[in-house]
C-alpha cells in the first residue's frame, strides 16, 4: 500500500502547471493595468498620455480641408487654349537652335488666351482672394508650370518640354486679369509653380470610374 502511495506522491509532483491558471493570472494583470491609469511608464519615471480618441484624424482630415482650399487658386493648363507652335518648316535654320518657343510675329502668340472655364476661374479666384486680403491673410495664386512644348533641336519635336517662356507670359495675363478685377498687389500674389495635388494613376482612375457606376446603378435601382 505504501510503495502504491510512493508511486501515485511521485507521478503527482512532476505534471505540468495546469492552464486553467493563466486566465486568472491574465486578469489579475488587467486589473493592475487598470488601476494604474492610461498612462505608460517610461524609465525615466515619466509618462505619456495618449491623445484624445479621434483628434489625430481630425487634425489631419483639417489639413487636407485646407490644402484642397488652396488647390482652387491654381490655374491649370488646360485652363489655357492648346499650345500651338507653327511648323519647323516655317522658321529659318538660325531660328530653330536658338528658341525653344517663338510666334508668328504676324499673329498674336498663341497658348495663353484663357479658355471661357478658366475666365470664369480668374474671378473665382479674384473674389477668393480679395476677401482674404480683408482678413490680412496671405494667399498665392498658382499658374501650373507647363510641359506640353516642342523643341526644335530634338529629333523628333516632341511636346513634352517645359517652357518659361510660356509660363511667363501666361502668368501675366493672370495678373492683368486679376488687377482688372481689383486684386491688390496682384503682381506678387501670382507664381509659376508645378501644381501640387497629385493625379490618379491608371489602375486607381479605373477602380475610381467602377466604383461610380456601381453607385450609380445602386441608387439608379433604388
Amino acid at each position: 500500500m505504501n510503495q502504491c502511495a510512493t508511486q501515485s506522491a511521485a507521478k503527482t509532483s512532476v505534471q505540468p502547471i495546469q492552464p486553467a491558471a493563466s486566465p486568472a493570472f491574465a486578469i489579475m494583470l488587467l486589473i493592475a493595468g487598470l488601476c494604474s491609469g492610461c498612462g505608460i511608464p517610461l524609465p525615466g519615471g515619466s509618462m505619456v498620455e495618449p491623445a484624445i480618441l479621434g483628434s489625430k484624424v481630425d487634425e489631419i482630415n483639417q489639413l487636407q480641408e485646407e490644402n484642397a482650399e488652396l488647390a482652387k487658386l491654381i490655374v491649370y493648363c488646360h485652363e489655357f487654349e492648346i499650345n500651338l507652335q507653327q511648323s519647323l518648316l516655317d522658321k529659318a535654320p538660325d531660328e530653330q537652335s536658338t528658341s525653344t518657343f517663338r510666334f508668328n510675329p504676324e499673329t498674336r502668340a498663341r497658348g495663353i488666351r484663357l479658355t471661357p472655364s478658366g475666365e470664369d476661374h480668374i474671378k473665382e479666384i479674384a473674389d477668393f482672394l480679395s476677401n482674404s486680403q480683408q482678413y490680412d491673410a496671405h494667399y498665392y495664386a498658382v499658374v501650373e508650370r507647363s510641359e506640353t512644348s516642342k523643341r526644335w533641336a530634338t529629333r523628333h519635336h516632341y511636346p513634352v518640354h517645359r517652357n518659361p517662356e510660356l509660363d511667363a507670359m501666361r502668368r501675366l495675363v493672370v495678373v492683368t486679369a486679376l488687377e482688372s478685377l481689383g486684386v491688390e498687389n496682384a503682381d506678387e500674389l501670382v507664381v509659376i509653380a508645378p501644381a501640387f495635388p497629385t493625379g490618379m494613376n491608371a489602375t486607381e482612375a479605373a477602380s475610381a470610374f467602377q466604383q461610380t457606376q456601381r453607385t450609380q446603378g445602386r441608387n439608379l435601382g433604388n
